[in-house]
């Protein structure tokens, strides 16, 4: 399992905000056979122990409704929380062993569904989640609406289920952005130099940062799985982002 810390470098960043730690999770499939749950309860000690300025969670919770009891008892433990959902959350997914959870509500973790909120730490920040479904339902708001300008907030933030949605972000819409999903493949035959992710092959985004037009975005590797309850040579992680001034 990785648990580490990484410096993430932005454009224009405020110096109160210089040295801000984030706290990025994604993808805990509660409910399911295997080591998920082991993996969660270590992120969520590990970032319980740091104590970051924010904790961000971007979706796929829960796979099955009885990992709901341990979903309801870790997320008091993470400091200064906002979350979305991800689309096994929702029950949309070719996964076997998924089922809809009808999670309404992850107190006292803020739910954001195609909505921001603006709040003060340390500097005036916007953080923007995106409801999963906007990725097929023509008729909810663009991502583009959830975008504000520069001069509305020190730092904005947009939390992603699906890292791909980025391509319909405004150029320089976000400063950051955090998405998950991708598993970083999940089940991966490594090469000399790299490895072959044989979930999503030709995806454009599966682990780690991206300066993307929208904004700089992290995506993490998640820590639980999908379809067959293992990983190789794509390790669960929690990760901590440390903001910093672009040079």
């Amino acid at each position: 399992m990785r648990l580490e810390s990484r410096d993430v470098a932005l454009e224009g960043l405020a110096a109160e905000l210089e040295g801000l730690r984030i706290a990025h999770l994604s993808d805990f499939h509660l409910g399911v056979p295997g080591r998920t749950t082991h993996a969660v309860e270590a992120a969520v000690d590990w970032i319980e122990r740091r104590q970051p300025d924010l904790t961000l969670v971007s979706g796929d919770l829960l796979t099955r409704a009885r990992g709901e009891e341990t979903l309801r008892r870790l997320l008091p433990r993470l400091p200064n929380a906002y979350g979305i959902l991800g689309n096994h959350d929702l029950a949309i997914s070719r996964d076997p062993f998924v089922e809809r959870t009808f999670l309404r509500d992850l107190s006292p973790v803020r739910l954001l569904s195609d909505e921001g909120v603006t709040i003060d730490t340390r500097g005036r920040m916007y953080i923007a989640g995106a409801d999963p479904r906007s990725k097929w339902v023509k008729s909810r708001p663009q991502l583009r609406d959830l975008a504000v300008g520069r001069d509305e907030a020190d730092l904005r933030i947009l939390i992603l289920h699906y890292p791909d949605l980025v391509r319909g972000l405004p150029r320089d819409a976000f400063d950051l952005i955090v998405a998950g999903h991708m598993h970083d493949g999940q089940i991966c035959v490594p090469y000399p130099g790299g490895k072959l992710r044989l979930a999503h092959p030709r995806a454009p985004y599966w682990h780690g940062l991206y300066r993307t037009h929208g904004g700089v975005m992290h995506v993490s590797a998640g820590l639980g799985t999908t379809f067959v309850p293992f990983r190789f040579a794509a390790r669960p992680e929690a990760t901590e982002l440390v903001l910093q001034g672009a040079v």
